[in-house]
């Protein structure tokens, strides 16, 4: 982020995580506090380990990068993704993602539930709406435009101006087993 775009930043886990509060930081993840004013990486795991010091910070942005990992957040047994979107309520996110949904409503539903669970309601008022619905047309319709204001898809063609991608190549070969 330094090198690229000129954007200060820290990694945060475990040891570096212990060595600013030994160095009298008290939450670690508020740079701004600290005298600092920069981007804040960090795993998975770790934010959900320490959910309750990235509750306690005032956000301008959070960034979730490999976002389609959060996607099944409305099931209860997905701790990390729960402890995510509960540290992160009520922040503005930005939800990056290049893995397509794989063909489940409810995954949107989850994605859609982090940036704010408002949109669709309870899972429940979802699954009504559009699992369920006899209309897909119309299903659909609603559905795009709800996602409307919270949703970009951006198709690699799109792009090409600004990033360089290396050529690929496809190669086929015969195969025996």
């Amino acid at each position: 982020l330094e090198d690229k775009f000129f954007l200060p930043s820290v990694v945060l886990d475990s040891k570096s995580f212990k060595q600013a509060t030994k160095e009298g930081h008290r939450n670690p993840f508020d740079t701004a506090a600290n005298g600092g004013d920069c981007v804040v990486i960090c795993s998975y795991h770790f934010a959900a380990l320490k959910a309750k010091d990235i509750r306690n910070v005032p956000w301008n942005l959070v960034v979730i990068d490999e976002a389609h990992r959060l996607r099944n957040v409305y099931k209860t047994g997905n701790k990390i993704a729960g402890a995510i979107q509960g540290a992160t309520q009520g922040c503005r996110k930005l939800l990056l993602t290049a893995t397509p949904l794989q063909n489940s409503l409810l995954e949107l539903f989850g994605l859609v539930s982090i940036i704010d669970d408002r949109v669709f309601g309870d899972l429940e008022s979802f699954k009504e709406q559009f699992l369920k619905s006899a209309h897909e047309d119309l299903r659909n319709r609603s559905l795009r435009e709800r996602l409307r204001p919270l949703c970009i898809r951006t198709l690699r063609k799109q792009v090409l101006e600004y990033i360089r991608y290396t050529q690929r190549i496809p190669i086929t070969q015969d195969f025996t087993p």
